[in-house]
């Protein structure tokens, strides 16, 4: 890689340029990790780092944070140059966090918190909801990390392999500090080498977080955003932000912990979700939603001007007595949310009184078996 130069130039009109004298590698080696933890503006705007020296399966990773947009970001940092085993290593980091379930995450996260120079955070799940609440913010952001190598030079091999993760789809960065000398101050300089943000869009179905961007930008585009967010938010108020979201390219999926049930395929179901068109929206209930709320609850609304359509569905998660039928009313602006806002509040009640019965019911007789 080239040598990065600063030249100063004369504010007289003369046309003289001084280049700046580099500092000794070592003087900023000592420096760099301590002033961007003072200073994790010079990483990203927006980025609050969370934990310092964290311990992973894979080591000790040196920097860990929440992006503006609420995604964790992986930062392993190099004194000297960036070399291939710095690679493979912070992918060992990122790899090892996003094996953890969330609950284990946020777990994690706070009880490495406070050391040397981050903020203690006492729970990670309170500090994420307080400082990510606007509606396009869910737990799932976080995953999987951002990943952001940072040295003080870089290597054309690392360089490369950087370049061809960036190019598959792996959310990478590569930053290089470059220190200079101005009298008794030193000045660091910034050179962003390989931009993750520039990663691609994957059409895999494995890209979620890809696929929420363009759900955002969909809702954005069609100008539905107010009469999304109501509905997101009624959704979130009546289950008590129990709620967990997921994203489609048009779906908003919302999402319930089922741990404890016995029967389960997956810890986290979807139950409820929002679907978009260039029309409106739909307000959907899978069956797994139909039996907690009782299926008459369905007929008895729909004889009560709450129009439903029925579909099959094509996966959903399976609890006992449930069908297969996929439950949804249309919305094409706010005024219709407005008529029928009180009708599908009281559904959505339903549905959480539902989940909260049979959990109870189900903790109980396992308390049971177990005496």
């Amino acid at each position: 890689m080239e040598e990065l130069k600063i030249w100063t130039v004369t504010a007289d009109g003369g046309q003289e340029a001084s280049e700046l004298e580099t500092t000794r590698k070592t003087e900023t080696e000592e420096l760099l990790e301590d002033i961007l933890t003072k200073n994790p503006n010079m990483l990203e705007n927006g980025l609050e780092l969370v934990g310092r020296q964290t311990n992973t399966a894979g080591g000790p990773l040196d920097l860990l944070g929440v992006d503006s947009e609420g995604r964790l970001v992986v930062f392993e940092l190099k004194r000297g140059t960036l070399n291939r085993d710095a690679v493979a290593q912070v992918i060992d980091y990122a790899s090892s966090l996003a094996a953890m379930d969330l609950d284990s995450l946020y777990r994690h996260i706070a009880e490495q918190s406070g050391n040397l120079g981050i903020q203690k955070i006492d729970d990670f799940e309170q500090w994420y909801d307080k400082n990510y609440s606007d509606p396009d913010h869910d737990p799932d952001s976080l995953m999987p990390p951002r990943i952001v190598l940072v040295g003080l030079g870089v290597d054309d091999t690392t360089a490369r392999m950087v370049n061809y993760l960036a190019d598959g789809g792996i959310d990478v960065s590569l930053l290089t500090f470059h220190g200079f000398k101005r009298g008794s101050d030193t000045l660091l300089a910034r050179n962003v080498e390989v931009d993750g943000s520039d990663t691609p869009v994957s059409t895999t179905p494995g890209a979620t977080r890809n696929d929420k961007k363009r759900f955002i930008e969909n809702v954005q585009t069609w100008g539905l955003q107010p009469l999304v967010d109501a509905v997101t938010r009624m959704f979130m108020d009546q289950s008590g932000d129990r709620f967990t979201r997921r994203h489609a390219q048009t779906r908003r999926h919302f999402c319930l912990d089922f741990k404890w049930y016995p029967h389960r395929e997956r810890n986290n179901a979807a139950i409820l979700f929002i679907d978009l068109d260039q029309g409106g929206i739909k307000v959907g209930f899978q069956p797994s939603a139909v039996v907690l709320a009782k299926s008459d609850e369905f007929d008895n609304f729909q004889t009560e001007g709450l129009e439903f359509e029925r579909d099959e569905a094509r996966t959903h998660f399976d609890i006992q007595g449930s069908g297969d039928d996929v439950f949804k009313t249309p919305l094409r602006s706010l005024e219709e949310w407005e008529a029928r806002e009180e009708q599908l509040t009281a559904l959505v009640q339903k549905v959480c009184d539902g989940y909260d019965a049979l959990r109870k019911k189900t903790l109980e007789e396992k308390t049971a078996g177990e005496g």
